[in-house]
């Protein structure tokens, strides 16, 4: 373990690893280890001190730039904007588990994902869609493994959708996009659960993918929106319809 991480909190059980590691970055910063101005650690670093992937620590990073504690230089990384968090944009632990509040997330995550695709067709290099279309397979693969691999999956899920926002050139996509992603997270993975106990398949996901991969590829912003559109769009009645059949089953 490296010297800046040897006065850090120690992770705390019983939340998410997003929750975990911004708790611990942010502790890092008011705590004066890293004071404003300086520059934090790799992304690599990062994620080899605390044992987690590069995923989660760039979820943590999100979060902390959102509420204005962390700030990005191009070409060299984050650095510390201020040791005090100001109030901003946040998604409360239990308004995901509301179905009411989460189906007005997830309306929000359209209305950033489906002209995030556009985007992604008009802007995107090569090497970007080679990574949409790369996620598209992992999804399908890690999709065939059944119970076992349904962390994979919502893993693989995220990282289709995170690839889209990468590719737009926006790194303001990208970050929102990663703070609803870490909110999400727990809640798909549950209604994929719930959805292979009923025998459900995501076959119809898989094809989304590979279909919105391959408007982004054409250039056609036109024909991507609206395949992301008509995919978010089932992926809401996937989950909604999933969690509301759980809720039935406890009641």
């Amino acid at each position: 373990m490296s010297t800046i991480f040897q006065t850090s909190v120690a992770l705390v059980q019983g939340t998410t690893l997003s929750d975990q590691v911004t708790a611990v970055l942010r502790q890092n910063i008011t705590n004066g280890i890293w004071d404003v101005g300086a520059m934090l650690p790799s992304e690599s670093a990062l994620a080899d001190n605390l044992d987690v992937s590069r995923t989660v620590i760039r979820e943590a990073l999100s979060r902390l730039k959102a509420e204005g504690m962390l700030a990005s230089r191009r070409g060299r990384g984050a650095f510390v904007a201020s040791n005090r968090p100001r109030a901003g944009f946040a998604i409360a632990e239990q308004d995901v588990e509301s179905l009411r509040n989460l189906s007005q997330i997830l309306e929000l995550r359209m209305g950033l994902e489906i002209e995030a695709a556009a985007l992604a067709a008009l802007r995107g290099k090569e090497d970007a869609h080679a990574n949409i279309a790369a996620a598209a397979n992992a999804f399908e693969r890690a999709s065939d493994g059944g119970m076992a691999g349904v962390t994979e999956g919502v893993s693989t899920d995220l990282r289709f959708h995170r690839a889209i926002c990468e590719a737009t050139g926006n790194d303001y996509y990208l970050g929102l996009f990663n703070y609803l992603g870490a909110s999400l997270k727990e809640t798909i993975l549950a209604g994929r659960l719930q959805a292979l106990k009923r025998g459900g398949e995501s076959h119809g996901a898989i094809a989304e993918h590979h279909g919105i991969a391959a408007a982004i590829a054409l250039r056609d912003p036109v024909l991507a929106r609206d395949r992301m559109r008509a995919h978010l769009e089932m992926s809401s009645v996937r989950l909604l319809g999933s969690l509301r059949s759980a809720e039935g089953c406890a009641s």
